[in-house]
């Protein structure tokens, strides 16, 4: 009897320490996110280093371990993609264009996992992805949209005024006409080189669509690019290469912020952040505008990704565990830490505390109307590939701007469209 006793004891000791081990078993939690220090001063902190020092007291918090991956730029949305499709992708991501990611149910719905008052603390709760029935299932925040930096140096060399405002369509071709007989230089360059259509049509085409009025989807939600307002778009690309201001290297070009920070070019479009603090490094004499007026008026892109949870987080265990990671990366401490660290965006949420730029928040509140979004749409990066290659055809001589319109949506409609 003893003897079974002391089995049974044993036993219930070893069940013990069985459930203590499992109990205590570390869970790992995978995030990605790209990178965006590329500063290559020796005080600089890397975008590992940044997200794993702020991960350290989350992992003795939540007994895991956060393995946390920095992804290049190049094909980001295709690795994205690919890695939520698989079982050892991440459990939270930076993503960028949204519509494939939700439509094939890669993504977690937050929408129960956040309390009402955490959504109205996210100033783009509403920009984030959503399905068309309205639920969410990503944190945005805003980053910053592209504007028109020009040299002033430059202009003052060739004698072209400033306006007030901006440059219309017309004013701008006269404005780089004058930069180019008088001083020589360059005077406007865009990236239709770029690695992506999506990284090319951010800085060289959205913006001047929106200042044409463009709408990428019509009244029934479907994509149409045979409009008014994306052919002035592309005929206005067509005049700049026509006067001159453009030539065939502009098919192959991507160091639009190497040759204007090195004083060779009068204008060019960024990413407010990217090209301020590259313009000020370098000693660049710059002004900015939030963009041209075209036809429709003064517009730009507006820019804003966002941070999501991976479906499959909860076939691993880790659903509960990625959105407290989640709400810890989209934190007002943590976002203003990354902007004064790595890279500066406007404010994300209402009890961020800090200052973002005043200049540039009284220029946001001047023209908010005008800066405006691309919504996402079903193959969106392929068809965003589409034009650029036919734009790139047109530089060189091969289709009409008309032509760049039919020939994309014929691809669209036949290629990309489920």
């Amino acid at each position: 009897m003893k003897k079974i006793l002391a089995l049974a004891l044993t036993a219930l000791v070893l069940l013990s320490i069985c459930s203590l081990s499992v109990a205590d078993e570390k869970k790992t939690l995978t995030v990605w996110v790209p990178q965006y220090q590329f500063s290559k001063a020796e005080d600089a902190v890397s975008d590992a280093d940044f997200w794993n020092g702020w991960f350290d007291a989350f992992e003795a918090e939540n007994n895991c371990e956060v393995n946390v991956e920095i992804l290049p730029w190049s094909d980001y949305n295709t690795t994205i993609y690919t890695g939520l499709l698989n079982n050892d992708g991440p459990d939270v991501v930076y993503v960028t264009d949204t519509y494939d990611l939700v439509s094939n149910g890669l993504l977690l719905k937050l929408d129960d996992k956040l309390t009402q008052e955490q959504k109205d603390n996210f100033l783009k709760w509403e920009d984030g992805a959503k399905d068309k029935d309205g639920n969410h299932y990503s944190i945005a925040f805003p980053g910053g949209p592209v504007l028109l930096f020009y040299n002033k140096d430059i202009l003052a060399e060739a004698g072209v005024e400033i306006p007030e405002d901006t440059w219309t369509w017309e004013e701008f071709i006269d404005a780089c006409k004058t930069v180019v007989e008088k001083t020589g230089k360059k005077a406007f360059v865009q990236n239709w080189g770029a690695s992506s259509g999506t990284s090319a049509l951010l800085t060289a085409f959205w913006p001047f669509f929106n200042q044409a009025g463009g709408s990428i989807l019509n009244e029934n939600g479907e994509v149409d690019f045979n409009t008014e307002a994306a052919l002035q778009t592309v005929q206005f690309l067509k005049d700049l290469y026509d006067a001159g201001i453009f030539d065939e290297s502009i098919t192959a070009e991507t160091d639009m912020a190497g040759k204007f920070n090195a004083g060779e070019v009068a204008f060019y479009c960024v990413g407010d952040t990217s090209g301020i603090n590259s313009a000020t490094k370098n000693g660049i004499n710059y002004g900015l505008k939030i963009g041209l007026k075209g036809p429709a008026g003064i517009a730009t892109r507006g820019t804003g990704d966002s941070y999501a949870v991976a479906a499959k987080a909860v076939e691993r265990g880790n659903e509960e565990l990625a959105v407290k990671a989640l709400l810890l990366m989209n934190s007002a401490e943590v976002q203003d830490d990354f902007h004064n660290k790595v890279y500066a965006f406007p404010n994300a949420t209402r009890d961020a505390k800090r200052v973002y730029n005043e200049q540039l928040d009284a220029l946001y509140l001047q023209y908010s109307d005008g800066i405006r979004n691309i919504p996402d749409f079903e193959g969106k990066a392929s068809f965003e590939n589409q034009v650029q290659a036919n734009v790139q055809l047109m530089f060189m001589g091969d289709l009409t701007p008309e032509e760049v319109l039919t020939e994309t949506m014929d691809y669209y409609e036949n290629q990309i469209k489920q």
